[in-house]
């Protein structure tokens, strides 16, 4: 069983990749919060009731970064609601997260299970600072896979995707380090679209399929008006996939990453560059990727 970290700001669709990496059978050995979507004591709040939601309490929870390294945080209410969770309600875990720091806790974690891949779904925060904390994390963490940038298109600024946008210099701290890096940009999330009446077909008949559609009203809502048909995108599912099965990955380029981290319009954006730093994925195969979003409403 494939042992894994998962780094959240725990939102809609963190969410839903946390459900998808239980339910399709990797093993989560923790689950560190990062502020992003919402703020960090928001987020460590919806991962114990996503966690309670599907029976696992056993996963361990720590908080991590209340905001990024330079700059204050950025709001992404419209999209993800006051509760990070497009104000959809599940019950309230009884358990409270570990009062191990998140940089203390990746580093113990990986310590403990040399290899282990680190999947980022929020800003890089954390993952920064334990690196930075803790050095030898660079030869201790197998890969980390990023849900984050943007090559041409962004989601925030024409050019800039929130994740990275969030805290552009963690995201070119990480860059810089040896640790293999799998990023997973914005630009194919926007190719594999699933329009509403093909969601409601895919996640049917479930309690899990049920939440996954309340949670996707939001977006939906927003997508409608942007892009007038009601659909659903699924960055960092498409993260956690990857994780599980790297046929979710149609196509592949291996690249480097730069961020723009002056003070201009194109702070936060990700400058793609020739190198062999990171592998970056380009196009996602569709199919694979509902079969794993099957597997997580079962």
């Amino acid at each position: 069983m494939k042992k894994i970290i998962i780094d959240t700001d725990c939102g809609i669709d963190d969410a839903i990749a946390i459900m998808m990496a239980v339910k399709n059978g990797l093993d989560v050995l923790g689950i560190t919060t990062v502020s992003g979507n919402t703020e960090v004591n928001q987020v460590t709040e919806n991962v114990l009731r996503v966690l309670h939601f599907i029976g696992r309490d056993d996963i361990l929870v720590y908080k991590g970064a209340h905001k990024p390294t330079v700059k204050n945080r950025v709001e992404s209410v419209k999209i993800h609601g006051k509760n990070g969770l497009g104000d959809v309600k599940i019950e309230k875990a009884k358990r409270r997260e570990d009062k191990t720091p998140a940089p203390v806790a990746l580093f113990e974690m990986a310590k403990e299970n040399p290899g282990v891949t680190v999947v980022t779904l929020g800003p890089l925060t954390n993952i920064a600072m334990a690196i930075n904390l803790y050095p030898e994390l660079e030869t201790l963490i197998g890969r980390i896979i990023s849900m984050g940038g943007a090559l041409y298109q962004g989601n925030v600024t024409r050019f800039a995707e929130f994740n990275f946008f969030f805290d552009p210099e963690a995201a070119q701290f990480v860059f810089d380090t040896k640790i293999p890096l799998t990023i997973v940009p914005w630009d194919p999330i926007l190719k594999n679209v699933i329009l509403e009446k093909e969601l409601l077909n895919i996640v049917k008949g479930s309690k899990v399929g049920e939440f996954i559609l309340n949670l996707e009203e939001t977006p939906m809502t927003f997508m409608e008006q942007f892009y007038g048909m009601r659909a659903a995108v699924f960055p960092d599912p498409v993260a956690m996939a990857y994780a599980i099965s790297e046929k979710v990955a149609k196509h592949k380029i291996i690249g480097n990453m730069e961020m723009e981290l002056n003070k201009n319009s194109l702070r936060g954006a990700s400058i793609l560059k020739e190198g062999e730093r990171m592998e970056i994925i380009t196009e996602i195969e569709p199919e694979e990727f509902k079969r794993l979003l099957v597997n997580t409403t079962r």
